[in-house]
């Protein structure tokens, strides 16, 4: 029994090795390429090129030292250069929607790898806004930004390949002071919201962005510095009708020719947006007395009665965020009531 399984042990081994040696015999047979063109690296500066912007092109390996093979560069097909370790090329972009193929074509010990580049330049313009704050009616001027302002850059891209009206099909990837925000970018988002931050001076924002299909790319960054304006507070006549009479604001001496007058206050660039301001805490004063206005749902209105007689009233008035609390205004003027 023994020298029996003894042999049969013996024919198993013997074909285990047969097998093994075939093995190892068709491996060696094959045609192996241990390298291809993901071995090769090229390094790209500016890493996203612009129009009619310079690029230099430079190819890396950690697999071959490329100093002693030939490298020849193509554009669009026509022969640049050539030589031995020419591994630096330099191009300079066209015009917005112009396409340039870029070829690095390199003999390696018989083999020819090839490394293909596709630019096409754009570019991608940026515009912000302040959506919370407040400005009068007919106001000409652009809300600017105070402390806590929450701002929204639009990101609007210019390229022959990517028609303005197909922005929002785009992918959009956007970077707050050097960092990605991934909960607003992504396929489509071409607005970005954020909320200025009291403790920086400045804030930087970059949109990169690019078609699905990955053929133009385009990238811009916008500063958005604190302009060190405060928030301001103006003071307009309203008529008999309910009408607001932003033409002339009461900030200067008013003289009054009657026996009333009712006033409302516009916040100017203070972040408001809910109806007659509830959104902020209102503190009027008069002759240095506090004085709750007439009807709180209106707050932001006021009556002023001089009883008949002549004289000077002062006005005074104290502004808060209630959710945002370092913005804060404060304002005044005075009233001069004359005979009728």
């Amino acid at each position: 029994m023994l020298e029996q399984a003894s042999k049969h042990l013996t024919i198993l081994s013997l074909m285990f090795f047969g097998f093994f040696t075939v093995y190892i015999g068709n491996v060696a047979a094959q045609d192996i390429q241990l390298y291809s063109e993901q071995d090769i690296s090229v390094e790209v500066i500016p890493e996203i090129p612009g129009p009619n912007e310079h690029v230099k092109l430079r190819l890396t390996s950690y697999s071959f030292n490329l100093n002693n093979y030939y490298i020849a560069w193509f554009k669009d097909g026509e022969r640049q250069s050539g030589g031995y370790g020419q591994r630096d090329f330099d191009f300079t972009t066209g015009n917005s929607g112009d396409v340039n193929n870029i070829t690095a074509v390199i003999e390696i010990g018989g083999q020819v790898f090839r490394k293909e580049l596709r630019f096409a330049p754009s570019q991608v313009d940026l515009l912000w806004e302040v959506i919370d704050g407040y400005a009068p009616p007919f106001y000409k001027g652009k809300v600017l930004p105070i402390k806590q302002s929450d701002i929204r850059v639009t990101a609007i891209p210019e390229t022959l390949l990517i028609e303005p009206t197909d922005a929002p099909n785009l992918v959009y990837y956007w970077d707050r002071n050097y960092n990605r925000v991934g909960s607003q970018s992504g396929f489509g988002r071409q607005y970005f919201d954020f909320t200025l931050d009291p403790l920086l001076a400045s804030e930087k924002i970059q949109v990169t962005t690019n078609d699905r299909r990955e053929n133009s790319f385009a990238k811009n960054t916008l500063t958005i510095a604190e302009l060190l304006v405060e928030p301001n507070i103006l003071f307009y006549e309203i008529n008999d009708s309910g009408r607001l009479l932003t033409q002339q604001a009461l900030n200067i001496n008013k003289y009054v020719t009657g026996d009333t007058i009712r006033f409302a206050f516009q916040p100017l660039y203070m972040s408001t947006t809910k109806k007659n301001f509830n959104d902020l805490f209102v503190g009027w004063s008069i002759n240095g007395e506090a004085r709750p206005p007439q009807d709180f749902s209106k707050q932001n209105e006021l009556y002023i009665g001089a009883g008949g007689q002549r004289g000077e009233v002062t006005i005074n008035l104290q502004l808060e965020g209630i959710e945002k609390l370092l913005q804060k205004a404060s304002g005044g003027f005075q009233l001069i009531f004359t005979e009728n």
